[in-house]
């Protein structure tokens, strides 16, 4: 059985800590629970004030998503199997993105042993904080939720509740509270939604309909489904479409890909509930067609890695695939005999990233891993001293040390240090 995993988060001030507090007073004596904290060690939720079913662990260093990323999951495990809790709560700090923290959970053997519900983030309709973490923020939020209402005014609670009017995919709650009471329903998933809603069923589902001189239809997709993203962006240019707006988990990232007036849009997005699009198309555009072709832009789901973890696939922007052996690793110049000068407290010998990514021309990369999931695109002018791991002790690097291939890029804020590193895609612009 799964343990039902919460991430709340939210920019600094908006009472993140506060509705922890309301609702673990209000489990006491019915779940054992347990709480991750990452904060800079100046606010921490006090266990002797919560009865003595409560563990609460910090995770100091600011951002549990960029400086210390590595101790969640050995933090979440720890919990799991020493204290075997009914639920866990996460409050990561209020610069970090809720989406890292959803990825960091989703990946590995971690995923199996937890349910990740919805993910909540908090705002202050009163505040103003940094515009783009912000955005990034309630990008993310299954459930978005506007604390303090008590002290906003009438334009601020409207703007807020157009705000939330205007995200798409909607979050399955929207919601004005005080004083960091969160409603019930905030904590689960409503029938059908939800990452595991429709585990065991069909993996898509899709309805349509028509007006005069359009027709339009929708599809959803499990989260854990990968699309290629060359496929899917050639579906969405299929001629005919008025109006795409869609959200997907390609082998470049999740994405969000909108086309109106036949302008395309693309940008990354923080939404990972599922995959999805709405499309409308004028009359005589043939949808089962669409619908085709939007199957077809799924990577096989026999395996979660479609790529061979024994080699280091270099795919340049056309999607040519150039595989990349230890050995080949080790023949290119720039060679790093001991990683640990670069990155204190690694092991291992490896190569600049710069002098892999010099093999094919382009101006961005995404990295992914052996499960699946990737980096943010990343300027390629901009790697600094990252490095690519491939050896340890003479031969490979074995999967428990983040192997075959391990990418680390000390100083990186962007959380582009992969473990099982299997592929790496050039991207044009």
């Amino acid at each position: 059985m799964r343990t039902p995993v919460h991430v709340v988060g939210g920019f600094l001030g908006t009472g993140k800590t506060t509705v922890l507090l309301h609702e673990l007073a209000a489990r006491e004596g019915k779940e054992r629970c347990a709480v991750v904290v990452n904060d800079f060690g100046t606010a921490q939720i006090d266990a002797t004030l919560l009865g003595g079913n409560l563990r609460v662990t910090n995770i100091p260093g600011g951002c549990v998503c960029c400086t210390a990323p590595e101790g969640l999951a050995p933090a979440i495990v720890a919990i799991l199997d020493e204290l075997r809790p009914d639920r866990i709560f996460i409050e990561p700090s209020g610069l970090a993105r809720p989406r890292d923290v959803v990825d960091m959970l989703s990946r590995g053997a971690l995923a199996a042993r937890i349910e990740l519900m919805p993910t909540i983030v908090l705002v202050d309709p009163a505040a103003r904080p940094d515009p783009h973490l912000f955005a990034e923020q309630i990008d993310g939020a299954d459930v978005l939720v506007a604390n303090r209402c008590d002290l906003a005014d009438v334009d601020q609670i409207a703007a807020f509740d157009a705000l939330a009017a205007r995200l798409w995919p909607p979050p399955v709650l929207a919601a004005r509270v005080v004083r960091g009471r969160l409603p019930a329903e905030a904590w689960a998933w409503p029938e059908g939604q939800g990452p595991r809603a429709r585990e065991g069923h069909e993996h898509h589902h899709h309805h349509h309909h028509s007006t005069e001189g359009y027709a339009a239809r929708s599809w959803v997709f499990e989260p854990t489904r990968l699309f290629s993203w060359d496929r899917v962006r050639a579906v969405a240019l299929t001629p005919g479409i008025a109006r795409w707006k869609g959200v997907f988990r390609c082998d470049v990232g999740w994405y969000r890909l909108d086309i109106a007036g036949g302008q395309v849009h693309a940008a990354s997005t923080a939404y990972r509930r599922d995959s999805r699009a709405d499309v409308i198309v004028d009359e005589g555009v043939n949808l089962d067609a669409i619908d085709r072709a939007l199957h077809a832009a799924l990577l096989p789901d026999a395996a979660p890695n479609p790529w061979d973890g024994e080699v280091l696939n270099l795919v340049d922007a056309d999607g040519n695939e150039f595989p990349l052996s230890r050995g080949a690793l080790t023949a290119l110049p720039g060679q790093v005999p001991d990683v640990s000068a670069i990155v204190p407290g690694r092991q291992g010998a490896g190569v600049r990233l710069a002098e892999v990514l010099r093999l094919v021309p382009g101006e961005r990369f995404v990295a992914a891993a052996t499960d699946g999931l990737t980096t943010e695109p990343a300027e390629v002018d901009g790697v600094g001293q990252a490095v690519i791991v491939h050896s340890l002790d003479g031969g490979p690097v074995p999967p428990a040390q983040g192997g075959p291939f391990r990418l680390l890029a000390p100083g990186d804020s962007n959380c582009k240090n992969v473990k099982g590193l299997a592929r790496i895609r050039v991207l044009r612009g």
